[in-house]
């Protein structure tokens, strides 16, 4: 951690977004009192963990390896999108319109982008351009709220939605796994990034690692792991969504009014 010196600091400036964004959504829920504890929970929890992935020093330990970095990725997409989303409401899920197509064409969209990402000559193109890179995060980012809101939305048929989800998510999964298989890489690219940015060179940079990664084996690891945690996520997605909604629940869990 000496080593990356200044790359490894915690982002104070985002913490400081963060924190308005949570003032302000605290302020809100005041005035809706359908807005539960269990809203303000789980909106929150997105909240810590995209500052966790994103701002803390663990956003640099991510480009140590694919495997890390598929797990930063697939937590970033897969779980703060839908805990964020669930920290809101239902009725504002079942308000958008023609949700059904806005969302699957916002799936394939992100899963068309997502594999493009990973390709060997994409990936060290974007890195070796921090605003074009910036800019495919976010965009990335914003697709996978919409893409997350039938899943977390009851009755918009999350069954048959999540199937999809699967299909189209896997050759990004896939192109992990197979190129570890043939023709795994030395380092990861994005190792390598990291190490032009410290001015060490890539063949030295083992040094910053408790242990050596065979490359063959992370970028598969890589590609099981995202689609381990994917699977994860669309399971634990539709049982909360469905039941932040049901009556039972609604009548069990107290509002943020009934507390004050």
């Amino acid at each position: 951690m000496m080593v990356l010196g200044g790359m490894a600091a915690w982002n104070m400036p985002l913490l400081i977004i963060l924190a308005c964004i949570s003032a302000m959504y605290c302020f809100w829920a005041k005035k809706h009192p359908d807005v539960r504890f269990s809203h303000f929970y789980l909106f929150h929890a997105g909240i810590g963990l995209f500052y966790l992935l994103i701002g803390s020093p663990l956003y640099v330990i991510s480009h140590f390896s694919f495997s890390t970095h598929m797990l930063q990725m697939s937590i970033l997409y897969f779980f703060v999108s839908p805990l964020l989303l669930l920290g809101m409401p239902g009725r504002i899920g079942q308000r958008w319109k023609k949700r059904n197509i806005s969302s699957f064409s916002a799936l394939i969209i992100f899963s068309t982008l997502f594999f493009l990402y990973h390709l060997p000559q994409v990936l060290p193109f974007l890195y070796k351009n921090p605003v074009i890179h910036t800019s495919f995060i976010l965009f990335l980012f914003a697709l996978s709220f919409l893409m997350w809101l039938p899943v977390i939305t009851p009755g918009s048929g999350p069954k048959r939605y999540s199937w999809w989800s699967s299909i189209l998510l896997m050759p990004a999964c896939l192109l992990l796994i197979l190129n570890g298989l043939i023709d795994g890489q030395n380092t990861s690219p994005l190792f390598t990034q990291l190490m032009l940015k410290l001015c060490i060179p890539a063949d030295q940079g083992g040094a910053l690692l408790p242990f050596q990664i065979n490359a063959k084996v992370d970028q598969v690891f890589g590609g099981l792991l995202m689609l381990a945690l994917h699977k994860l996520s669309l399971l634990a997605a539709i049982r909360l969504g469905s039941q932040r909604t049901s009556p039972e629940n609604l009548k069990l869990k107290p509002s943020l009014h009934r507390m004050e």
